[in-house]
């Protein structure tokens, strides 16, 4: 069947014709080009950060009042100031250097005006402040996103235990192969586990989507029922799915051939779909969405303390006493996105292993439901001073010609990356606009993709891959704006990179990325897993 009609030519990054979403940076542009230097204003937005780095500042050029591009102007200025809260810094207290006053008026009457916005802005700690700020405040560094080794290699200790922990294991009597790390990494369509032994030997590989016991059980046998985990009402039920697909992926590792001697579980990292401070998530993630916030609250403080006790309590009966939970096992909680990096990280030094000039920096991007992603430094540091929340990031205004304008889930905001950067979203969001029906449910979402991907790569699916891939590339050089870096080397993740269809989507990227110094536009060597195989 036709999946869409479509105009489109070669990939020359026109002006958008499928959604009617003009990029900032091309409002940025036609600001300077149609205002002189006497006629502009500089606005700084500066983020409060925890902890002793200094605020992140983002400048954003203007026109001053009575211009006939103001408007423009103002909306250009709550896109990137939404942006730097909610998608690149993580913060709800915001300040405003301005010359005027009706500038900050403005900005603030703006976040009033976005409920769901400021609502959404607490999990940050406490309810949304903007204040007016002098221009000494404005730090020495603009954009400054710090590299360092930091929060990804600490592990997240429980303030009380959850259960009496069993006695500890002496790992370092254990051999390698035997020795156990369980990786779980979930998002809005499904959980994926993976087990690797001591020395990083992928055991076993698991995948499944969300589901409910058809019997209405809290019991994890029988028949099953899949469905979007925001409907689920109780934080059990959830959390259930997260320590059964670990179970199973811990079951495949025990079969004979695998692990030898009697295996440790040694430890077990969480890839979550889900904003991620200092090792803990804030907030209730959309994948729980629909979970009573009183109940859920406490279990997700500690997410993946809980799906270790959830092994340590069911491993005896489902895994036959084959496997030992040790008491003293690590753990890790990080962002899908930062998972992805890590993943990244020995491939970006493989690809630029040379001696002289600056260190390649590489975005690792997850392209699934939704949008993740981290930036890691040759070396394996990785960027700091940021939640970098990528799908929250606000790629441009609605063109006032109308059109297909893809808005965010839960934040509400119109141009927003994870309805238009390469994600399953943008292609169902790109399809409706070409006048295809809009499909909601995953199930029929996935069996359109994988119908998709293997027809002929014809023309109709070249085209609107060569369209994904644009709109790929607009996300990668709106984030840069963000950024006091150059990016060298972009590495893209998820099923709509698989197959001849997604390699014309990032050839496509690539081709508009390499003029703006980005020398590398790849697939991830392991799409599927490779969020799971890291925190692992």
């Amino acid at each position: 069947e036709s999946l869409g009609s479509s105009s489109l030519g070669p990939c020359k990054m026109p002006a958008a014709v499928d959604f009617a979403v003009e990029p900032l940076s091309e409002v940025a542009v036609e600001i300077l080009r149609g205002t002189t230097p006497e006629e502009r204003e500089t606005a700084v937005v500066l983020a409060l950060r925890p902890g002793p780095l200094a605020p992140y500042a983002l400048p954003v050029v203007i026109p001053q009042p009575d211009h006939a591009l103001r408007e423009r102007g103002l909306a250009l200025l709550w896109s990137r100031a939404v942006s730097v809260a909610a998608a690149v810094v993580g913060t709800s207290h915001l300040r405003l250097v301005t010359e005027y006053e009706e500038t900050f008026q403005r900005l603030a009457a703006d976040f009033r005006s976005h409920v769901v916005v400021t609502e959404h802005l607490k999990q940050y700690g406490d309810a949304l402040t903007l204040e007016r700020a002098p221009a000494c405040e404005v730090p020495a560094q603009l954009r400054a996103m710090p590299f360092s080794r930091g929060k990804a290699e600490t592990c997240a200790a429980p303030q009380e235990p959850i259960e009496p922990i069993p006695q500890k294991v002496r790992t370092d009597a254990v051999e390698a192969s035997c020795r156990l790390f369980v990786g779980v990494d979930y998002g809005r369509s499904d959980v994926k586990c993976a087990v690797v032994d001591a020395a990083g030997k992928e055991l076993s590989t698991y995948v499944t989507r969300w589901w409910l016991p058809e019997d209405g059980s809290l019991g994890a046998k029988g028949e099953r029922r899949y469905l979007d985990p925001a409907v689920m009402t109780s934080i059990q039920e959830p959390l259930r799915c997260l320590g059964e697909a670990a179970l199973e992926a811990v079951a495949k590792a025990l079969e004979p051939g695998v692990a030898g001697g009697r295996p440790v579980i040694c430890g077990l990292g969480l890839s979550a779909a889900g904003c991620v401070r200092d090792g803990r998530l804030c907030g209730i993630p959309p994948s729980f969405g629909g979970c009573r916030r009183e109940e859920a609250a406490p279990v997700l403080a500690h997410l993946e303390l809980t799906i270790l006790d959830y092994l340590r309590s069911h491993a005896a009966e489902r895994l036959g006493g084959r496997v030992i939970v040790d008491g003293s096992c690590s753990t890790l909680l990080v962002n899908d996105g930062d998972a992805s990096a890590m993943w990244g990280a020995s491939g970006l030094a493989r690809a630029t292993a040379t001696p002289e000039g600056p260190k390649a920096v590489g975005l690792f991007l997850s392209c699934g439901t939704g949008l993740a992603g981290g930036i890691v430094q040759e070396g394996g540091l990785r960027c700091q001073g940021g939640v970098l929340e990528l799908g929250k990031l606000v790629m441009g205004l609605p063109r006032a010609s109308g059109g297909e304008v893809p808005v965010h889930d839960t934040l509400r905001l119109p141009g927003a990356a994870q309805g238009l950067a390469g994600t399953q979203r943008s292609f169902f969001n790109l399809l409706a606009a070409r006048g295809g029906q809009r499909l909601e449910g995953k199930a029929e979402q996935r069996a359109v993709i994988i119908a998709m991907q293997k027809r002929p790569l014809d023309h109709e699916v070249e085209e609107i891959f060569r369209t994904l891939g644009e709109w790929l590339a607009r996300f990668v050089l709106e984030l840069s704006e963000y950024l006091p870096f150059q990016l060298t080397d972009v590495e893209v993740g998820g099923k709509l990179t698989d197959a001849a269809s997604g390699e014309v989507m990032l050839q496509c990227a690539a081709e508009v990325l390499k003029v703006r110094g980005i020398t590398r536009v790849r697939r991830a060597e392991e799409s599927e897993f490779g969020q799971a195989l890291a925190v692992a």
